[in-house]
């Protein structure tokens, strides 16, 4: 069962990041913060960013999807950053699952 939420729930976020509304408000942020990454601006660099970072997961409260005060414009590498720190990213389930496999390489001695 917990399979068909999850289904149910991707089709509605996929449905909404195509929407129009998220477009608009998606350029709204974008504008407003000058295409520069937030996150870096903040630690005194200037780099372009291009992702626009829901604050709030909108899995956590899907009433700030659209909310301009919950968006901030980020570089790729930093929305990378912050949802491997969240736990969101597949790569580090994918770490935690496979961290006790051992590869065993040929030995060219032998």
């Amino acid at each position: 069962m917990p399979r068909v939420r999850r289904y149910e729930h991707d089709v509605k976020t996929n449905e909404f990041y195509h929407s129009s509304d998220w477009q608009s408000v998606r350029q709204l942020a974008l504008i407003r913060d000058h295409y520069l990454c937030q996150v870096c601006k903040r630690k005194g660099i200037i780099k372009q960013g291009n992702t626009v970072h829901h604050i709030v997961p909108i899995k956590d409260d899907w009433n700030k999807r659209l909310d301009l005060g919950n968006l901030e414009t980020i570089c790729m590498a930093c929305h990378n950053k912050e949802h491997f720190e969240k736990g969101y990213s597949k790569s580090k389930k994918r770490i935690r699952k496979n961290k006790n496999i051992v590869v065993f390489k040929r030995n060219s001695e032998l």
